[in-house]
């Protein structure tokens, strides 16, 4: 996987992110991990919808226009649970349950991931 970060401005949200370069990557996603830091995020595209089977833990998911406008978030969801689809997203951000909260993200907002 491609290593990159995730940015507001000049500001680093997120340091340690993941970027999925294949099917494969993008199906297993964070599959059987038992947890991430706070400081790490997973980058998924192609993908307006995500789902939760055989996960450990809740997360928060950025849906991500192709400019990098946060299209809508979905917090805190639990493990089993499928994610709603966003027709105009190009990507997700995975992130720990409570870090779009921590961070002050909002819909409408203009996010780079580098």
């Amino acid at each position: 996987m491609e290593k990159a970060t995730l940015r507001k401005g000049d500001a680093v949200l997120i340091p340690d992110v993941d970027v999925t370069a294949s099917f494969l990557e993008r199906l297993r996603g964070l599959m059987f991990t038992q947890s991430i830091p706070d400081s790490y995020g997973l980058f998924i595209r192609p993908c307006n919808q995500i789902h939760m089977m055989n996960m450990k833990f809740p997360l928060d998911v950025i849906y991500l226009s192709g400019d990098g406008t946060v299209l809508h978030i979905d917090e805190n969801i639990h493990p089993w649970k499928i994610g709603k689809t966003v027709k105009r997203a190009v990507g997700v951000v995975e992130v720990n349950a409570g870090t779009c909260a921590r961070l002050g993200l909002e819909t409408g907002d203009k996010l780079t991931i580098e």
